[in-house]
């Protein structure tokens, strides 16, 4: 068997950190990129948990509005009974 040249192991070595060098640059890159979608998904979920609360509080509002309804139809019922009954009393 014969033994490999020193030129060639050079070579062999220089692509090699070639490579290494490549990649690294590569991981650098990927690593920023992971570092904004971790920001951008913090962003997301404060928006969504506003977004949530928000929600919430017109369901609670909707559910007030309906109940306010209800509540001045039986307010009006009431007033129109009152007006009858007055118009009814005879004060003579």
């Amino acid at each position: 068997m014969s033994k490999p040249d020193i030129h060639q192991l050079e070579e062999r070595v220089l692509a090699l950190m070639e490579e290494f060098r490549r990649l690294k640059e590569q991981n650098q890159g990927l690593s920023r990129q992971v570092d904004q979608l971790s920001r951008e998904k913090a962003a997301l979920r404060e928006e969504q948990n506003l977004s949530k609360g928000a929600q919430d509080r017109l369901s609670q509002l909707e559910f007030k509005t309906k109940k306010n309804e209800k509540d001045r139809k039986v307010i009006q019922a009431k007033v129109r009974t009152i007006l009858q009954n007055l118009e009814k009393f005879d004060l003579t």
